[in-house]
């Protein structure tokens, strides 16, 4: 079943409402265009990406997308969306720098635009910085030249950053179709979805993040969690250390895509 967001976590309601308020006064008519359509995010589970992946297996498409990582392998993929974010940010980096985990960050363009050096932070300290649309929108709902739009806007500003450019990204949501994920494709980036989803941007309780997470978590899995909720921070040593004792690894989404071939 899909989950509306209704953000509890002040957090991610302040990062979105920063989104928002900057959005419409420096985008003007171009956002005025599609925002009211677009500004809710529908999550889809991880049951139905499968789902979805098995339909384009039976219909002969092909993507380039990342749905999980080695199956064979102990080892998971620490991802956060919704980035950066003034107040997380730096605390998420202290976290893996002290356990001694790289993971990959899914930043929004607008808000990497007012904290490149939170990007920057995120880039030297040997994460994967990947494209989660300049405006945080649901792609499935805008016209097709404003997903390009939105893609290539996160790619500049990041390259504007960082010298270099992105590999992967991330439709909000998860929300893709065949000219989401075909206009990603067309500027070089891969899709990476995810197999675990603690729903943490709800802010659901710190117990109850990490025990979905570790309920679920298997052998190359993606787990989706966000930059911008207190609780994911106040949780995430004692789910990382918990998987280290489990003997899991820890990958970026680059380190996965080469284990599996990609």
């Amino acid at each position: 079943m899909r989950k509306i967001i209704m953000v509890s976590s002040l957090g991610v309601l302040a990062a979105l409402g920063l989104l928002l308020g900057c959005q419409r006064a420096s985008s003007g008519g171009r956002a005025d265009r599609f925002w009211a359509r677009a500004l809710q995010e529908v999550y889809k589970t991880p049951e139905e990406l499968q789902a979805q992946h098995q339909r384009e297996i039976r219909k002969g498409l092909v993507f380039a997308k990342l749905m999980h990582g080695d199956p064979h392998t102990r080892a998971v993929a620490l991802t956060f969306d919704d980035g950066p974010h003034p107040q997380y940010t730096t605390k998420l980096l202290s976290i893996l720098q002290k356990y001694h985990v790289k993971a990959t960050f899914f930043v929004v363009g607008k808000m990497a635009q007012q904290y490149p050096d939170l990007v920057k932070a995120e880039h030297a300290a040997g994460h994967v910085v990947g494209n989660h649309t300049y405006d945080h929108v649901n792609l499935t709902r805008v016209p097709l030249d404003e997903v390009s739009t939105e893609w290539r806007k996160c790619d500049d500003t990041i390259k504007s950053i960082l010298g270099t450019q992105m590999r992967f990204c991330r439709p909000p949501g998860g929300d893709y179709d065949a000219a989401v994920i075909t206009a990603a494709q067309d500027l070089g980036l891969t899709t990476v979805l995810w197999t675990d989803d603690p729903s943490d941007y709800a802010s659901p309780g710190d117990t109850v993040i990490e025990q979905r997470v570790l309920d679920r978590i298997g052998n190359g899995g993606i787990i989706l969690i966000h930059d911008g909720v207190q609780q994911t921070v106040d949780v995430l040593p004692q789910i990382i250390s918990t998987l280290q004792k489990k003997g899991f690894r820890f990958q970026t989404v680059e380190d996965m895509e080469k284990a599996v071939g990609g």
